[in-house]
C-alpha cells in the first residue's frame, strides 16, 4: 500500500525548539521517577519459553495502564483493548488540526525473563534503581526507557502548548519478545491505527542513539540426527578401523558434529557472500543456540547417543528473501549429508520454527530518516550524543517490520544499548533517556508541523 503523505509542514523555528526541550528539562525527575515504577513491573512476556503463563499474564497489561494514564494526561485520547485477556494495548491518539503529516511513535511493554536474579548486583532485576547516571533493571534498555521518553516528549509538547498539524499516535503494545505481533502492533494496526510514518524506540545502541532504518531477518530451526545405541565400551568397535562400524553402532553427537561443523563452515563464508551497507562485515550469522543429545529416556554417558539436535538462529541480511536462505542452508546440510556415510541413509530432519521478516522500507523511509536525524542533532546539543547520529542497520529484529510490511514506513531510534538488553545487571542512562525525549517531541513538531 502507498502511504499518501500531506505536504512538508514548515521548519520549528528555534523559539519553538527551545520552548520544547525546556518542557522536556522541565520533565527531566518526573521522567526518570517513571522509568523506575514501569521497570519494577515484572511485564515479562508470558509466552516466553520457561514461563507459566497463568503466573506471568497480566503485567504487560499493567504497565499499558500506566503509561495510557501519561497519555491521557498529555491530552490524548485513549484507546485500551486486548486480544488475549489481561494483555492490554494502550493507544493515545491526538488529532492534529489538519495538513500536516501523520506520525506513531511505538514501543513495546514485553519484557524477558530475568534469569538467574542471584547474578544481578544492582538490586535485583526489578528493582529500578536510580543512581547518579543510570536506571537498572530488566527492561530498561529493551525497552521501558524509549516507552517513556516517547510517553514525555508527547507530554512536553502539551506542557509547551504545541498544537500539532497532523495526528501523532502513540503505541504501548505487548507481545515482540516473541513475535506474538498478532496481539500486539498488527492488532494495533488492524485496528486502524496508520500513519505516514512509524518511529519504533527500541534500544539504537551499540550505535549510541543513533537512527535505524533496516533490521536482518530471523529465522529459527532445529536439526536432528539420529544414532543407533549400544554400550558405551563399544565405541572403539564403532570407530575405529577393523572394528564393525555402523552395524554395531553410531554415536548421534559425533553425527551431529558434523553437522555443527558444516554449518560452521557455511557460516565463515557468510562473512563474504552476505553484506549490507548499514551492517558491519560479518554480521549475519548461523548460531548454534542449543544442543541437546543422548539415549533416549536416560540421560547418561552409558551407551551411544540414539539423537542430537542443534537449535539454530540465523541472522541474514534485509534484501534478501527467507525462504531463499532456508533452502540455502538445506543444501548444505544435504551436501554434509552426503559426504557421510551413516546421514547418507539417516538423513537430518530440519524444522523450521519461526521466520521474523527483515525491517527493509527502502526508498519509502528517506524522508523520516532524514528527519529523526535532523531532530536528533537539534536535540543532543552539546551532550555526548552531539552531532548527526550515525544511519546503520539494527543488530536483531524488532516490530518495524510489521509497520513496513502494512505500507507504513518505519524505522527505529531509542535509548539502550543491545549489548546489556537481556543480560545481567540491564540497565540506560539517564541523560541518553532524556536526550531522546527531546528528539522524539522535536521529530513530531517538525514531522505533523506547529498548528
Amino acid at each position: 500500500m502507498t502511504i499518501q503523505s500531506a505536504p512538508n509542514p514548515p521548519a520549528v523555528s528555534d523559539v519553538d525548539a527551545a520552548v520544547i526541550i525546556g518542557a522536556v528539562d522541565a520533565l527531566q525527575t518526573d521522567m526518570i521517577q517513571t522509568l523506575s515504577e514501569l521497570i519494577s513491573v515484572p511485564s515479562v512476556n508470558p509466552k516466553y519459553p520457561g514461563q507459566t503463563y497463568d503466573a506471568v499474564v497480566g503485567h504487560e497489561g499493567r504497565v499499558s495502564d500506566i503509561l495510557g494514564e501519561i497519555y491521557v494526561d498529555a491530552g490524548a485520547e485513549l484507546d485500551r483493548w486486548a486480544v488475549e485477556s489481561k494483555r492490554t494495548n494502550a493507544v493515545g491518539t491526538i488529532a492534529g488540526s489538519g495538513g500536516g503529516r501523520s506520525l506513531i511513535f511505538n514501543g513495546h511493554v514485553d519484557v524477558v525473563p530475568p534469569g538467574n536474579e542471584a547474578r544481578w548486583l544492582t538490586g535485583g532485576a526489578f528493582s529500578g534503581r536510580i543512581d547518579d547516571d543510570r536506571v537498572w533493571g530488566r527492561g530498561a534498555s529493551d525497552m521501558k526507557a524509549g516507552l517513556v521518553a516517547q510517553a514525555f516528549a508527547v507530554k512536553a509538547l502539551q506542557r509547551a502548548g504545541i498544537r500539532l498539524g497532523g495526528d501523532l499516535i502513540i503505541q504501548a503494545v505487548v507481545g515482540e519478545e516473541v513475535m506474538d505481533h498478532e496481539c500486539g502492533v498488527t492488532s494495533a494496526i488492524d485496528r486502524g491505527y496508520r500513519a505516514d510514518a512509524a518511529v519504533v524506540a527500541e534500544p539504537s545502541g551499540p550505535t549510541t542513539l543513533g537512527v535505524i532504518p533496516v533490521s536482518p531477518g530471523l529465522l529459527w530451526f532445529s536439526v536432528t540426527v539420529t544414532g543407533k545405541t549400544t554400550h558405551s565400551s563399544m565405541r572403539g568397535q564403532t570407530i575405529r578401523a577393523g572394528g564393525g562400524g555402523a552395524t554395531v553402532g553410531v554415536n548421534a553427537i559425533d553425527k551431529g558434529m558434523l553437522v555443527y561443523e558444516g554449518l560452521r563452515r557455511l557460516e565463515e563464508e557468510w562473512a563474504f557472500s552476505k553484506r549490507h551497507p548499514l551492517f558491519a562485515p560479518g554480521h549475519f550469522s548461523i548460531h548454534p543456540g542449543v544442543i541437546t543429545g543422548g539415549p533416549h529416556g536416560v540421560l547418561v554417558p552409558f551407551m551411544l547417543s540414539e539423537y542430537t539436535t542443534i537449535e539454530y538462529c540465523v541472522w541474514y541480511p534485509p534484501q534478501e528473501r527467507p525462504e531463499d536462505v532456508q533452502a540455502e542452508i538445506e543444501r548444505h546440510i544435504g551436501l554434509i549429508a552426503d559426504a557421510d556415510s551413516w546421514l547418507r541413509e539417516h538423513r537430518p530432519v530440519v524444522e523450521w520454527k519461526l521466520a521474523w521478516p527483515a525491517n527493509d522500507p527502502g526508498l519509502a523511509a528517506d524522508p523520516i530518516t532524514a528527519a529523526m536525524s535532523k531532530a536528533h542533532t537539534a536535540a543532543a546539543g552539546q551532550t555526548p550524543y552531539a552531532g548527526p547520529p550515525t544511519v546503520a542497520g539494527f543488530c536483531a529484529v524488532e516490530d518495524c517490520s510489521f509497520f513496513t510490511n502494512s505500507g507504513i514506513p518505519a524505522i527505529s531510534y531509542g535509548p539502550g544499548d543491545l549489548r546489556v538488553a537481556h543480560a545481567d545487571d540491564e540497565f540506560c542512562a539517564i541523560d541518553e533517556v532524556v536526550t531522546a525525549a527531546k528528539s522524539f517531541a522535536l521529530l513530531a513538531a517538525d514531522w505533523c508541523g506547529i498548528a
